[in-house]
């Protein structure tokens, strides 16, 4: 028997089957914590363009910002926020201290290295959270709503895309719909 398919079912095919692989984490993850009664909102990890500390087969590192908001009872809003700033790879890099600035729009905001060095001495990081800092709910809108984003991290200059703060904006439309229309809203991805 000989079975015959038109390319163009076959490229649709393989659209899906990739489609399928490449799924990601969802935007804006909830998790509650029932002996603590602590419910920590944690987005999606946003790519950080720009930051180039490796060459070469070493340029596998990669560098995030997350957003993670914690508050003490089931549905709450938190008044503050933390941006994780994350390396991923298997490579060490250096970077000059752990101070943050972020450009956002035309304010500029800065937090200096929490460790309070005098002199800024190099520290080699590996993967996971190397720098972090708090924001204000209004900071954060601010930061998921103005077209450009900018900023330094480690002593290295970065960017972050409008597109790739998506997650901040549905997460700070989920918290504004409440718990109803928020489980609703959370089945669309779409910004």
């Amino acid at each position: 028997m000989n079975v015959y398919a038109p390319k163009s079912w076959l490229v649709l095919a393989l659209v899906f089957l990739i489609a399928g692989c490449g799924s990601s984490s969802p935007p804006v993850q909830i998790t509650q914590d029932a002996s603590s009664g602590q419910t920590t909102y944690k987005t999606r990890q946003m790519p950080l363009s720009g930051i180039e500390m490796t060459q070469g087969l070493e340029k596998g590192n990669r560098f995030y910002m997350q957003v993670v908001g914690t508050c003490t009872s089931q549905d709450c809003v938190p008044r503050s926020y933390d941006l994780h700033f994350v390396k991923e790879g298997m490579q060490s890099v250096q970077i000059e201290g752990r101070g943050v600035s972020l450009t956002i729009g035309t304010e500029t905001l800065s937090w200096k290295d929490p460790q309070n060095r005098s002199v800024n001495r190099a520290s080699t990081i590996r993967s996971g959270t190397f720098a972090r800092v708090e924001v204000t709910s209004e900071q954060l809108s601010t930061i998921g709503g103005v077209d450009e984003v900018s900023g330094t991290v480690g002593g290295e200059g970065f960017s972050i895309s409008h597109e790739a703060r998506a997650p901040i904006r549905q997460l700070l439309r989920r918290l504004e719909e409440g718990p109803d229309e928020s489980s609703q809203a959370s089945s669309s991805q779409g910004d």
